[in-house]
């Protein structure tokens, strides 16, 4: 008895794609302090530049 009520809630909380649940940018979540500095700042301005030239034909 108590198997199939583990088998149950196995099957409940199971979930068939995982990939497919998630959804997202793929980008890390930085802390909000993080976020605020100078260094993340510059960061976040390079990775911009360089998408831009990747743009470029």
């Amino acid at each position: 008895m108590l198997r199939n009520g583990i088998d149950r809630l196995r099957e409940w909380l199971a979930v068939e794609d995982s990939d497919g649940r998630i959804e997202g940018s793929g980008d890390s979540i930085a802390s909000p302090q993080r976020r605020r500095s100078s260094g993340a700042e510059r960061e976040r301005l390079a990775k911009i530049a360089e998408e831009r030239r990747n743009e470029d034909p």
